[in-house]
C-alpha cells in the first residue's frame, strides 16, 4: 500500500468513528492520529453531509473526499528536486554505478536516508546493471577422454599447538562422466601441484587429450584473456604426458562449472572428519567419500559417473608414459645488483639487462636453466663443488668503477670501522668483477658487535698485506693476536680470584 492509499483508508476510518459518535480522545488512540487531522475531517465532513447522515459515505474503496491535489501537496521539495534528476539516476544505475556513488556524484544535496526512499518509491534500486545481467551461455559439453578439469579450494585450519596452517585441495573432475578426484595438500607450489595431477593421472590409468584449469603461478606465469605465459616447468610436464594445457580467462568461471560447483560439496563431505590427525588418514577419509559419490547418480547426466567412465571414457585415454616426470627444483627468484641469481646457495651469472627483474629457474643434477617470462634466457652446468659459489660467464663479467665502489652502502659501512676494512671490501667486490660475496662482506661488517673497530681494522690489514680476503681469514687474525687487546680482568662481589680454588684441586 503506498502512501496516498494508506491517507485515502485512514480517512476513512477517522469519519465512520465520527458518524458512530467517538471522541477525539478515542479516535486519537486507536487509529494513532493527531486531534488537529481529527478537527479538520470533521469540518469537511460536515460540509458535505456525512456527520449529519444527509449524505451516506460512497462504498469502499471509493475515496469520501477529493484527493486529486494530494499528490502535490506530500511530495517535499526535496523529492520535487530529485525527480528532476531521476533519470540522469536511472542511467547511472544502469551504468553499474552503485547507489552511494550516485548519491555522492548528485548535483543537488540531499540527505542519504531521502535519497534511498526516493529511489524505493519508484523502483529504480530494481534497475539491474547491463554489467551483470544474465547472460545466455551455452552448455558446454566435452567428448569422452577429452577433458580433465582443475580446481583449488581451502578446507579448512588445521592447529599444531599454538600455529595454525591451512590444508587446501586440488579437486578433478572428468568433463564427460562427471568422475571426481580429490588430492589434499598444503600448497600450490609446482613440484606439489604436479604430484597432485601425477597421482590423479594414476587413478584414471591414462591420460586425457586436456587439462582445464585456472590461472595460477604454478601454470601460468603470466595470465591473460587471449594467451597466457605457460610456466616452463608446468610446459615440460604437458610435454611429457602430452595433453594440453587450456588455461581459462581470468574472472571466467563459467567456463569450468562441473568443478566450480564441486568445491563447496568437498567441503562438505569432509565435514564429518572433525579430528585432525594426519594427513593420510584425511586423504583415505575423502576417498571413501569419493567412492559413494562416484557410485551416485549425478543430479545433471542422472548416470552414476563410475560407470560412465568406464564404459566411455577409459578406453580413449592415451596411455601413461613408461616412466612419471622426473621431479626438478624450482626456484623464483630477483636477479641482484650484480647480475647473479641465487638458486640453491649457488650464484648464477646473467646479462645485465635482466637486473631487479623475476626469473623462473629449473634445476636437474647437471645444468641451471633460466627463463624470462616464458623464455628461456640462460644456461650453467650446476655447481656441485662446496668451495665454488658461483657460475659467471665471461660475457657477463663487468668492471667495476671507483665511482660505483665509492657510492656503494657496503663501502661507507666498513669506512666507519676503519680505513683498511673498507679497503677489504674494495678488494672482495674487485675480486669477484661485480659479483659481490655478500655473506662475507656482511660478517665482516657485523664483527663490530663482538670486537672493537681497532681490531677489526687492524685484522683487515693483516689479511691484504697476507693476500687472504674473507671473512674467515679476518677471524683467524683476530683470534691469533689476542695478547695486543688484553681486557682486564672482570671485577665484581661474585668474581673471585683463581687462587681461591687452588687449594681445592686434588694432586
Amino acid at each position: 500500500m503506498n502512501q496516498i492509499a494508506r491517507i485515502i483508508m485512514q480517512d476513512r476510518k477517522i469519519v465512520e468513528a465520527l458518524i458512530l459518535g467517538n471522541s477525539f480522545n478515542q479516535i486519537s488512540k486507536s487509529l494513532k492520529c493527531s486531534k488537529k487531522r481529527i478537527r479538520l475531517l470533521r469540518a469537511k465532513a460536515k460540509e458535505l453531509g456525512y456527520i449529519e447522515g444527509t449524505k451516506q459515505l460512497p462504498p469502499f474503496p471509493e475515496a469520501i473526499f477529493d484527493y486529486s491535489n494530494l499528490q502535490k501537496e506530500i511530495v517535499s521539495e526535496m523529492d520535487r528536486n530529485l525527480l528532476g534528476q531521476i533519470q540522469w539516476i536511472k542511467d547511472r544505475m544502469a551504468a553499474g554505478w552503485t547507489p552511494i556513488t550516485i548519491h555522492e556524484e548528485l548535483s543537488i544535496k540531499v540527505p542519504k536516508s531521502t535519497f534511498y526512499r526516493f529511489m524505493n518509491r519508484h523502483n529504480i534500486h530494481k534497475i539491474e546493471s547491463a554489467r551483470f545481467r544474465v547472460r545466455v551461455i551455452s552448455e558446454i559439453i566435452h567428448p569422452p577422454g577429452e577433458a580433465l578439469i582443475l580446481d583449488w579450494g581451502k578446507l579448512n585450519d588445521v592447529m599444531f599447538g599454538d600455529q595454525k596452517k591451512t590444508l587446501w585441495f586440488l579437486a578433478g573432475v572428468m568433463g564427460h562422466s562427471r568422475y571426481m578426484m580429490v588430492r589434499l595438500v598444503w600448497d600450490n607450489k609446482v613440484s606439489t601441484t604436479l604430484a597432485a595431477i601425477t597421482s590423479m593421472l594414476h587413478e584414471l590409468q591414462g591420460v586425457p587429450k586436456r587439462i582445464i584449469s585456472d590461472n595460477p603461478k604454478c601454470f601460468a606465469t603470466l595470465a591473460s584473456k587471449y594467451e597466457p605465459i605457460l610456466n616452463p616447468a608446468f610446459e615440460r610436464y604437458c610435454q611429457h604426458y602430452g595433453f594440453v594445457a587450456e588455461l581459462l580467462p581470468p574472472r571466467d568461471p563459467e567456463k569450468k562449472g562441473k568443478i566450480e560447483r564441486m568445491v563447496p560439496f568437498v567441503r562438505r563431505i569432509s565435514e564429518p572428519h572433525t579430528e585432525w590427525s594426519d594427513m593420510k588418514k584425511s586423504q583415505e577419509f575423502i576417498d571413501n567419500k569419493l567412492v559413494i559419490t562416484n557410485q551416485r547418480k549425478h543430479g545433471s547426466t542422472k548416470l552414476k559417473p563410475k560407470d560412465v567412465f568406464e564404459r566411455d571414457e577409459r578406453s580413449l585415454l592415451k596411455p601413461l608414459p613408461s616412466f612419471d616426470f622426473f621431479q626438478e627444483e624450482y626456484h623464483t627468484g630477483i636477479v641482484r645488483q650484480d647480475g647473479h641469481v641465487q638458486f640453491r646457495g649457488k650464484y648464477y651469472s646473467l646479462d645485465a639487462n635482466y637486473i631487479k627483474q623475476e626469473v623462473f629457474i629449473i634445476g636437474t643434477e647437471e645444468i641451471v636453466q633460466i627463463y624470462f617470462k616464458g623464455k628461456s634466457i640462460e644456461t650453467h652446468p650446476r655447481i656441485h663443488n662446496p668451495f665454488r659459489s658461483k657460475s659467471t660467464k665471461p660475457q657477463h663479467l663487468v668492471n667495476v668503477p671507483e665511482t660505483m665502489l665509492q657510492q656503494s652502502p657496503y663501502m661507507a659501512k666498513g669506512r666507519d670501522l676503519g680505513p683498511w676494512v673498507e679497503c677489504m671490501i674494495k678488494e672482495i667486490i674487485l675480486r669477484g668483477r661485480g659479483f659481490m660475496d655478500m655473506r662475507s662482506i656482511w660478517g665482516i661488517l657485523s664483527l663490530d658487535k663482538k670486537h672493537t673497530k681497532k681490531q677489526i681494522d687492524d685484522a683487515c690489514k693483516n689479511c691484504i698485506e697476507a693476500n687472504q680476503l674473507g671473512y674467515r681469514a679476518v677471524i683467524r687474525f683476530i683470534d691469533y693476536t689476542p695478547q695486543a687487546y688484553e681486557v682486564a680482568p672482570e671485577k665484581g662481589k661474585f668474581v673471585r680470584s683463581i687462587t681461591e680454588y687452588s687449594g681445592q684441586i686434588k694432586h
